[in-house]
């Protein structure tokens, strides 16, 4: 930046000149002459679930089973449904999907898997 030693960088009585005069020049020129900023940064992590239905994980905890909420489980199980996602539905962990599933004969064992799993010819 040779030949900037010329130029001085006006005074401004406003944002809004300041940015209207490097709208039209080189910030370059000017940048020994610009004020020092120090900017302070605190970053935290947020997880928030997007999907309402995860923010019901187990509220059912504790809880005893419905007939409806059994009904639900039989349906969900026919439909090949994972273990973890029936849970999520019905507001149980997936322990509790596996504990009542057996004790009410609900086969929780999916039947379509996938033709990877074929037998050579």
């Amino acid at each position: 930046m040779a030949g900037t030693k010329n130029k001085r960088l006006p005074s401004f009585g406003s944002v809004d000149e300041f940015v209207a005069f490097f709208e039209s020049h080189d910030m370059g020129d000017y940048w020994d002459q610009l004020p020092r900023a120090e900017i302070e940064v605190s970053l935290t992590k947020v997880v928030r679930a997007r999907n309402s239905s995860l923010n019901k994980v187990r509220s059912n905890t504790g809880k005893p089973w419905t007939a409806t909420q059994v009904k639900q489980l039989r349906q969900l199980a026919n439909q090949a449904i994972p273990t973890r996602l029936i849970g999520l539905k019905l507001g149980r962990s997936e322990n509790a999907v596996r504990t009542k599933a057996s004790e009410k004969g609900v086969s929780l064992r999916r039947t379509n898997r996938a033709p990877y799993q074929r037998a050579k010819k």
